[in-house]
């Protein structure tokens, strides 16, 4: 069913997520996904990778439309701009210069350079239609950059390697600043400092390496090197811990709808659970590497996994078997 923006919104079950089976598989890349990201409508995703390329797919044709190289920076993370399949935010993998890239992939060209972190980049979150991103990193600081500007609007210090993400409407970002806690700040008043943070001691052993707001706005979705937790992202309170092992950088995802959360792990599978329960709903198996990154599509039924391959799963309608 199509909206009248012409993307279209699927409804999401499990019948339907336990359906899921491979429809592609790409190895387009030749070593390890360093990032990936579909633009908000669904229609593309782009891919960065070790081997310092960047593709770009249409989810619709599920074909390869572009393919880019970065050999003097390299690329450790990528995300598109205010939908635009055309323009992106990328961190270089450089050890020398841990600098962030506007990149106009149409003409294949940075628009600007970003030089300030001093440490590798570990995150980087787009607002969702204003000129600006946040960037966290190994320096112990969030960064909040203005696109038109080559320094940032705003610096907030930490006490180890930093994440940040914006919630979907722009209004509100968080903040893990290298203790397990979590800070929040009014998007519009950040020069007031954090409107409230969350000790999160309680629940987590270590600062979590990746966070993220679900699309509905009500949960927070930490993940730490041995953890994963749901907590309320009204009061902090814990909703639920995921059964994860201790492993790599494998970074989870929400459902568009917020029903479920979806992570590979270390044996090379890719579990689905219910987002609130933690209930295993489905695992997506056939990899052989550890899935450094999973993500639903946000407006078709297609999740892709990433590990030795590109997997495209997509819900499998042939006939039941007997």
């Amino acid at each position: 069913m199509a909206t009248g923006d012409g993307t279209a919104k699927v409804k999401l079950c499990d019948a339907l997520v336990q359906n899921l089976a491979v429809g592609k598989v790409y190895r387009d890349h030749k070593g390890p996904l360093s990032g990936m990201d579909f633009t908000y409508d669904g229609q593309f995703l782009v891919t960065s990778g070790e081997d310092n390329s960047v593709y770009v797919y249409s989810c619709e044709k599920a074909s390869r439309v572009r393919h880019l190289r970065c050999e003097k920076y390299g690329i450790a993370l990528i995300r598109f701009l205010h939908n635009d399949r055309d323009c992106a935010v990328a961190a270089s993998r450089n050890e020398a210069d841990h600098l962030l890239k506007y990149w106009d992939f149409h003409d294949n060209k940075y628009l600007r350079l970003f030089r300030s972190h001093t440490g590798k980049v570990t995150s980087v979150s787009p607002h969702p239609y204003e000129d600006l991103f946040l960037s966290g990193a190994e320096d112990k600081c969030v960064l909040l950059w203005d696109l038109r500007q080559d320094r940032p609007v705003a610096k907030i210090n930490g006490q180890g390697t930093t994440v940040a993400s914006f919630d979907q409407q722009g209004l509100v970002f968080a903040a893990c600043v290298g203790q397990p806690k979590l800070h929040l700040f009014d998007t519009r008043n950040y020069a007031k400092g954090e409107f409230t943070s969350f000790d999160l001691r309680p629940h987590l052993k270590d600062p979590a390496h990746s966070v993220q707001f679900s699309p509905c706005g009500k949960y927070l979705l930490l993940r730490t090197p041995s953890q994963m937790v749901l907590i309320d992202a009204f009061d902090g309170e814990l909703i639920c811990e995921y059964p994860v092992q201790e492993q790599g950088p494998s970074l989870p995802c929400f459902s568009p709808d917020s029903q479920y959360v979806i992570c590979g792990m270390s044996n090379g599978d890719v579990c689905i659970w219910g987002a609130t329960n933690a209930r295993l709903v489905h695992k997506l198996e056939g990899h052989t590497a550890l899935p450094t990154r999973a993500c639903f599509n946000p407006a078709h039924a297609l999740v892709v996994t990433a590990a030795e391959t590109l997997a495209w799963w997509i819900p499998d309608t042939g006939p039941p078997a007997t």
